[in-house]
């Protein structure tokens, strides 16, 4: 390798020199050289003794910071192969990429990463570093290398939608390594760590440079240079030390220390590279360090890592230097000559660090890769693609793109790749993706030409989710009719509108996100709380979150960041901010495999609430009390095609609601039912006073005969309309609970209001994309149930077990044949409702855990102490798509033996962890749990005759034009159970008590009621009279 070694034979020597140095060290432990070459050694014989057919192979490393990444390495490259580092940032769908394109043999990874990302799964040849048994004896020799030979491939964004591999070789990497330690390192002497993952050129300097030296390679914990403090606390531990990271991490630590009380030290040795440095951060930087040693790095991935060099100064202009030595840097035009000095051009660079091609990529290897022939001097040179000029001095000076290429976060993107994977959406026709600045640093927009008005922002994000980095998706979407044109046809910029932010006064000022991870975090307030332009620090129950949707941020920040965050963890920081302080930024990867095969019966089974539903149905003596109820009030005038028109387009677009069962098969047809089927029957107006007084819920459901809901013959959905006046009108809707359930209500009207919108403005081509998202659900589920019930079947066996051994017994409850029962309402004032919300947040918990604390105190007054609570939870949180109408509701069980005599608080504080357990594993659907418990003969203990139901307020009354509408429920006032407390979230909190008459007076109830009023006075506000009104 002209006289060159190859890095590993170099570091090797350092384990005869130097055997007992530390060679790496990773949060407390430690390697010596002599050790890293042995366990290295070891690693290589065995890919050589297991893996004899596959000389000079591929393999790729998916490995977590840690002591063992060098070893991993250093062995690879020992035994001939070449490796291909995968990132934690990369999608699944990206990794199957990049495996199947650098056709690798071999997947390295740990225990940690496959537990997090089940990437196994998918890869078959994948080996755990912790579980490989090594040789006894080692291999005689090591294969000879030599310098053609590759050391890794490193991808990158590419332009077809497709990530591209640079291919380098030994002989590329051993010159720019020897570089860096013989020109630059000598300048500072500094401790440079390795902070970047592997997957970026970065990491090149970071972990080979110190090992070549026979120095200690400091390895930091993953994304550390996204936690200041962190950072800077190794840095105070490290006085000479060095950070290598792009230019917006270091202008946000800047900004960090500035800010911070506390007085950190920074680094007085920067590499600043994968950016373009501005004026005014380098200046920033003499202002806040005054003796820094502050460099400007500048190279693609295609010449290793860098390929210029320059020292930056106070004072001075910002440029890229010079070439590395034994390179050579021109600006060249369009035929590749060279240009005059001072002229603009294209970089291109020359040297031993420029890669050998892209592999599998030769057509675009020939575009950016060349031979340069200048007397009798061949070079082999890359086109970097960007704009550039040399000044007198020699220096390049930095232009910009000639293409669109940009980098964001010192991550390449070419927007041509991300509009390449966003047109393979269904409902997109036209994408334009472009760069903004906003608040002083660089975002995507993307520009939709959508055959969906409607076309969710969220459903997008999820649709990248898996096809892109994260760096690469779009921090805005905006929904357009047609691209605005020029009159030659070109794109007219200058009208493209601008992201509208929208958040709501807090109190506090927005503070954008100071990493990658916040932003996440951020990305997930919005996507769960529906606002946009968040910032760091907005708390999210100050957004109005409640608990179901902070159910949802936990699933989010669980499946994206792998990271199981707790109800308590998550109130206690409840800011993009603080979480980003527990979170470790894991993307997820463990969406289950789609199963062609099995996609028909996947499409014809039904969920497992609609087993439940669809069981109770058949098992009532009632079947009317599983059909929901709500009204829809009109007042104003009324347009009846437009309210037909909205209807329809609902029925439509949700063929949910248009299923039939075929209970013989148990099969779910959804949309089996035409359109034609379901009308909407009009009534005459029949209000006694002229709509003068309130026609109560009862009243309404007697006046109008509804038909009856055969689950196999009949549509499950009915529509009534009625005048009451010209200017009141009622639309009642009924529809069976198996396509339907409490919060579908809200998704109703919004829906409804939408297209009752569209059709005033004429607009009948508006369609809301919804179609089969109830069907995905269906399929989804069926998909997960063996990754998901198995641990969620041992939890709540093991929690029935411990219901009976803290004396769970119902028998002295057995179920009631009738179901006879009656309402009793009560209405909390706003007063008391604000005060048991801002308890609640003081104690870092929900209303919902507050309210069902008080609701087993208030059981422990009565015969009912010792029996399990049912409690009915909706799932659509915990799915893809919070806005699909279908049934969700899944029934999971509680029991408190707590001793009565406690106080509230402790009480609470005991209950909570319980609750949000049991929250945690509300997935396991109900009949599952109870054929278990049938078959340990539990089923007469653990039954539950009471229940609690704390469900969602409807939302608010919309105007359009000079039409109010508004969406109330009706609860039913047949009982399924002995008692139902359900409480209705509102900005006054309602309570219902639905009970047997066969089990309950109605003066039992009224003292129950009194009872459990007293409860929660007591525990906001003891000394305050009796705030509430009965009904």
């Amino acid at each position: 390798m002209k006289n060159r070694k190859t890095v590993f034979e170099i570091i090797s020597e350092w384990s005869l020199k130097s055997p007992d140095k530390t060679a790496v060290e990773f949060n407390g432990d430690r390697l010596s050289y002599q050790q890293l070459e042995s366990q290295s050694r070891r690693l290589a014989d065995y890919l050589l003794s297991h893996y004899p057919d596959n000389k000079r192979g591929r393999i790729a490393v998916y490995l977590e910071p840690g002591v063992m990444m060098p070893v991993v390495l250093l062995a690879i490259l020992k035994a001939g192969h070449t490796y291909v580092p995968l990132s934690h940032f990369h999608p699944s769908e990206r990794i199957i990429q990049i495996l199947d394109d650098s056709s690798t043999f071999l997947l390295i990874s740990t225990r940690a990463m496959l537990n997090k990302t089940a990437i196994d799964k998918v890869f078959p040849s994948t080996i755990v570093v912790e579980d490989i048994h090594y040789p006894a004896e080692p291999v005689a020799t090591l294969p000879p290398v030599c310098e053609n030979d590759l050391a890794y491939i490193l991808y990158t964004s590419g332009s077809t939608g497709k990530p591209k591999g640079v291919a380098i070789e030994h002989r590329n990497l051993s010159y720019y390594l020897n570089w860096f330690n013989e020109d630059v390192w000598p300048e500072t002497r500094a401790t440079l760590p390795l902070t970047s993952t592997l997957s970026f050129a970065a990491a090149v300097t970071q972990l080979y440079a110190p090992l070549l030296r026979g120095d200690t390679l400091f390895i930091l914990p993953a994304d550390s240079l996204n936690e200041p403090e962190v950072l800077l606390r190794w840095h105070q531990q490290h006085p000479d030390g060095a950070i290598y990271c792009v230019p917006t991490v270091w202008d946000e630590l800047l900004r960090y220390q500035a800010s911070s009380s506390h007085a950190w030290a920074l680094p007085k040795t920067v590499f600043l590279s994968g950016e373009p440095v501005s004026f005014d951060l380098k200046e920033r930087t003499f202002q806040q360090i005054p003796d820094v040693r502050l460099f400007n790095l500048y190279g693609p991935t295609e010449t290793t890592a860098n390929c210029s060099f320059a020292e930056l100064r106070s004072g001075k202009s910002v440029t890229l230097g010079k070439a590395l030595r034994g390179s050579e840097i021109m600006i060249v035009d369009e035929n590749l000559r060279p240009v005059a000095e001072g002229e603009e051009g294209e970089i291109c660079a020359f040297g031993e660090g420029v890669a050998r091609g892209y592999i599998n990529r030769d057509e675009l290897t020939q575009q950016r890769f060349f031979t340069h022939v200048r007397a009798d001097k061949r070079s082999w040179g890359h086109r970097t693609g960007d704009l550039g000029k040399m000044t007198p001095e020699g220096e390049i000076l930095y232009l910009g793109r000639i293409d669109r290429q940009i980098k964001i976060n010192g991550i390449r993107i070419e927007p041509e790749e991300v509009e390449i994977v966003l047109r393979q959406h269904g409902d997109i026709d036209k994408a334009l993706v472009r760069p903004i600045q906003e608040s002083g640093r660089q975002r995507l927009v993307a520009y939709l030409v959508s055959r969906s008005p409607s076309l969710a922002t969220n459903d997008l994000r999820r649709f990248l989710q898996d096809k892109l980095p994260r760096a690469m998706h779009p921090s805005h979407f905006i929904i357009l009719e047609t691209l605005p044109k020029l009159p030659n046809g070109k794109l007219d910029v200058s009208r493209l509108p601008e992201p509208c932010p929208q958040r709501p006064e807090l109190g506090y000022p927005v503070k954008t996100a100071g990493n990658e991870l916040e932003q996440e975090l951020i990305d997930i307030w919005q996507e769960v709380l529906g606002f946009r332009e968040l910032g760091a620090n907005d708390n999210f129950f100050d957004l109005g979150g409640d608990s179901l949707q902070a159910m949802k941020a936990r699933l989010l920040i669980r499946k994206r960041l792998f990271s199981e965050i707790d109800y308590p963890l998550f109130f206690n920081n409840a800011t993009p901010h603080l979480l980003a302080f527990i979170v470790p930024y894991y993307v997820n990867d463990d969406e289950p495999a789609f199963d062609e095969n099995n996609a028909d019966i996947e499409a014809l089974a039904p969920s497992s609430q609609q087993r439940y539903f669809l069981t109770l149905d058949q098992l009532s003596p009632e079947p009317s009390a599983y059909q929901l109820a709500f009204r829809l009030t009109i007042k104003g005038p009324l347009d009846e095609s437009a309210v037909e028109w909205s209807i329809r387009r609902i029925l439509e677009g949700n063929p949910v609601l248009r299923t039939r069962f075929d209970l013989d098969r148990l099969q779910c047809l959804e949309g089996d039912y035409p359109l034609e089927a379901i009308p909407i029957e009009r009534l005459t107006a029949f209000s006694p006073d002229g709509g003068k007084n309130t026609l109560t819920d009862r009243r309404l459901l007697e006046l109008i005969s509804t038909p009856e809901m055969d689950v196999e013959h009949s549509p499950l959905i009915c529509f009534h309309l009625v005048s009451l006046t010209t200017q009141r009108h009622i639309l009642l809707g009924r529809v069976h609970h198996t396509v339907f359930d409490h919060d579908a209500i809200g998704l109703f009207f919004h829906q409804f209001v939408d297209y009752v919108r569209a059709y005033s403005a004429g607009d009948r081509s508006y369609r809301i994309g919804s179609e089969e998202r109830y069907l995905r659900y269906r399929q989804q589920q069926r998909r997960t149930k063996d990754q998901c019930y198995p641990r969620e079947r041992q939890f709540w066996l093991d929690k029935m077990e411990d219901y009976l051994a803290a004396g769970a017994d119902a028998t002295a409850f057995p179920l009631i044949d009738s179901q006879d029962g009656e309402n009793y309402w009560c209405i909390l004032s706003d007063t008391l409702t604000q005060a048991i919300k801002h308890y609640a947040q003081q104690h870092r918990t929900t209303p919902f855990v507050c309210m069902l604390t008080a609701f087993t105190q208030l059981l422990k007054m009565t015969n009912y102490r010792h029996v399990p609570i049912g409690i009915p939870v909706s799932n659509r949180m915990l799915t893809e798509n919070a806005t699909t109408i279908g049934c969700f509701v899944n029934m999971v069980t509680y029991y408190d033996d707590s001793p009565a005599q406690e106080s509230f608080s402790t009480l609470l504080a005991r209950s909570q962890n319980k609750i949000h357990a049991i929250l945690d594993h509300q997935t396991l659907p109900y009949d599952v749990l109870m054929a278990d418990i049938r078959a340990k003969g539990w089923s007469d203990k653990l039954r539950f005759p009471v229940s609690f139901n704390y469900l969602t307020a409807m939302p608010p009354a919309v105007q359009i034009n000079e039409t109010a509408y508004q969406i109330t429920d009706i609860a039913n006032h047949q009982a399924r159970l002995d008692l139902t407390l359900s409480v209705y979230d509102d900005e006054a909190l309602a309570l219902c008590f639905n009970y047997q008459q066969a089990a309950f007076k109605a003066e039992e109830i009224a003292a129950l009621s009194h009872q459990y009023h007293q409860i929660l006075m007591d525990v906001v506000q003891p000394n305050t009279a009796l705030l509430c009104s009965n009904l």
